[in-house]
């Protein structure tokens, strides 16, 4: 069975959209000539034939009113879509038009049971016609973004595709209950494809990043090694922000055969203010770097743990006992030798630095000295040349009393007539 056809569509202005469902007249006579053949709502109050049933004539600028009412409680009443526009075109075998009336008002119904199932907390209007140029049964759906309390609609909501999978499956338990009919998914019959293996889907293609990071990671001891590793097998490594966080890359085909760009993230945590983590995405902790450093750190110190003693027998095992004995006699003997020389040359080298001290506090001792020799002589020259005087002016003296006292000599030698013996000192 063919399905019904669905279009969304968003509207900046919802009184446009209601005029032109009820305000005009029937754009193809062929099978009617009646605009609206049945109309309905929810959350909306609509004109009534006297008689109380709801009437195909409806006002747009009544209806809109209402619908602008709940857009003023919006947070934003001056937001730019206003209204989702929805049409619903059921095929020929679901409707075939052979009573307008009666497949109107069943239209109408399953139509209102999907709002009222799943857009029940928002404003909507449903109009179902048939004057349209292909001729068949068509319900349109004008469903109001802003919802009685002022909240708005999620837009994922309007998503076609969320829509069709949602309004088939509201068809598939309830059209035989509406029309007698029996009523069949076509695209559940829908032969899958012979390459559906092959496709290359992202959680697929996450798994398969995993195998080739785990084998290569055993392969490598370091980051520079492992990132060159992937890249030659096509997969790049990006990092992201201060912390540096990983995010692995690759280009392979889609299901159409076109190169497109997968990525993931090595670890990552949303998490709010107060620190709480929200949701948790990546491949996981031991595919960041600090958890492979961490995985070849560990792999490292396994290889450098001493591996068990082989059994022997016991002479062998008591043999290889004296070995390794005499073994560390000797290491220990090398050990302690090293040990005295090093000890005997730290001894020289303080000696010589003791010395070396003992040198240089001379040195300035006696320069010290000399200089305070010099400072002495430079403020008192009058003192010195004072000594100096006195001492030429007594040498001055005793060499003229030496002269005198010769001349008395020779004066009284003269008066006795005696030899002359020289002075008498």
């Amino acid at each position: 069975m063919k399905l019904a056809v669905l279009n969304s569509t968003a509207c900046q202005s919802s009184y446009g959209r209601l005029s032109y469902i009820f305000n005009q007249t029937a754009h193809n006579t062929i099978k009617t000539s009646h605009r609206v053949l049945a109309c309905s709502g929810t959350n909306i109050n609509m004109l009534h034939t006297p008689n109380g049933h709801l009437s195909t004539l409806q006002s747009g600028a009544y209806l809109e009113k209402q619908f602008h009412q709940s857009l003023r409680r919006a947070y934003n009443p001056k937001r730019k879509y206003q209204a989702q526009s929805i049409i619903i075109s059921f095929s020929n075998e679901e409707f075939d038009t052979s009573d307008l009336n009666k497949q109107a008002t069943q239209a109408l119904q399953l139509v209102q049971g999907y709002v009222y199932q799943h857009f029940g907390d928002a404003q909507s209007v449903s109009c179902v016609q048939c004057d349209g140029d292909g001729g068949k049964i068509h319900v349109h759906l004008l469903i109001n973004t802003v919802k009685t309390n002022g909240k708005t609609v999620p837009t994922n909501r309007f998503s076609v595709y969320r829509m069709r999978r949602d309004f088939n499956k509201y068809l598939e338990r309830n059209f035989q209950l509406v029309t007698g009919r029996k009523w069949s998914n076509s695209f559940n019959k829908a032969s899958p494809r012979k390459d559906a293996k092959e496709i290359i889907t992202r959680s697929s293609w996450e798994q398969q990043l995993k195998q080739t990071i785990d084998q290569v990671k055993q392969e490598v001891r370091n980051v520079v090694d492992f990132i060159n590793r992937l890249s030659a097998k096509g997969i790049q490594i990006k990092e992201r922000g201060k912390k540096k966080r990983w995010t692995y890359t690759q280009i392979i085909p889609d299901k159409n055969g076109k190169p497109k760009l997968h990525r993931v993230r090595a670890y990552y945590q949303r998490k709010d203010k107060a620190g709480h983590v929200l949701s948790t995405r990546g491949l996981g902790q031991a595919y960041t770097r600090q958890g492979l450093e961490d995985y070849w750190r560990q792999q490292l110190e396994n290889e450098q743990e001493i591996t068990p003693v082989q059994s022997h027998y016991r002479k062998e095992v008591k043999a290889n006992d004296r070995k390794d004995v005499q073994t560390e006699r000797e290491e220990l003997i090398k050990i302690r030798t090293v040990a005295r020389d090093a000890q005997a040359a730290a001894n020289q080298r303080q000696q010589r630095i003791r010395l070396n001290l003992q040198h240089i506090q001379t040195t300035e001792a006696e320069e010290r000295k000399q200089r305070n020799k010099s400072q002495i002589g430079s403020t008192n020259p009058r003192r010195g040349n004072q000594s100096r005087s006195k001492s030429i002016s007594q040498q001055h003296r005793l060499t003229a009393t030496a002269r005198r006292r010769i001349q008395e000599h020779q004066e009284r030698a003269k008066r006795t007539h005696g030899k002359d013996v020289g002075p008498n000192f």
